[in-house]
């Protein structure tokens, strides 16, 4: 079976899984700048929250990311003219999309926080050291294995939050 990612430049590429991957239900799921923007979209106007040109803006910078962002950046990024958003809203943006699902926090490696696109629900995240590239996988059968051997010391999961660190495909080329 073939999967599809995203990359920044929105070209999809095929990567093809084995057969343990598709079998266990874990996929890495595709989440284009347009897709996320417009169900986000969506989801505010079922929700009765009034799409304001600030959070519009939020909404389309934060879509356009293809790395994990600060909201520092996002308020930085928004806050000269024309957009003027400022800092205190692009926080509760920030906030509220999390809240809802549509952006992860991600811990990096100098113990900041970072956000991603994800779509409200379970998902993991793969994320590159380098450019902060993040892959969104929807599943979690590969923990199943994990959970196996943990009950076996008598270790009961009641949550768990994987996120996986390492260097995508680009920054692979780039070191070599």
């Amino acid at each position: 079976m073939i999967h599809s990612i995203i990359n920044e430049s929105e070209r999809t590429y095929d990567i093809p899984t084995d057969n343990r991957m598709t079998d266990c239900h874990n996929t890495i799921i595709s989440l284009s700048t347009t897709d996320w923007e417009q169900r986000i979209t969506a989801a505010l106007r079922e929700h009765h929250i009034r799409l304001t040109q600030p959070r519009r803006a939020i909404i389309h910078w934060i879509a356009c990311q293809p790395h994990v962002f600060s909201t520092e950046a996002l308020a930085a990024a928004l806050a000269p003219p024309p957009t003027r958003v400022s800092r205190a809203t692009a926080y509760r943006m920030v906030d509220y999309l999390r809240e809802q699902g549509w952006l992860t926090r991600i811990r990096t490696e100098r113990g900041l926080y970072a956000y991603a696109r994800t779509l409200p629900g379970h998902y993991h995240h793969a994320i590159c050291r380098r450019c902060g590239a993040t892959l969104l996988i929807d599943g979690c059968a590969i923990l199943d294995e994990l959970n196996v051997v943990l009950a076996r010391h008598g270790f009961r999961v009641q949550h768990h939050l994987l996120e996986l660190t390492g260097l995508c495909w680009r920054c692979q080329a780039y070191k070599q």
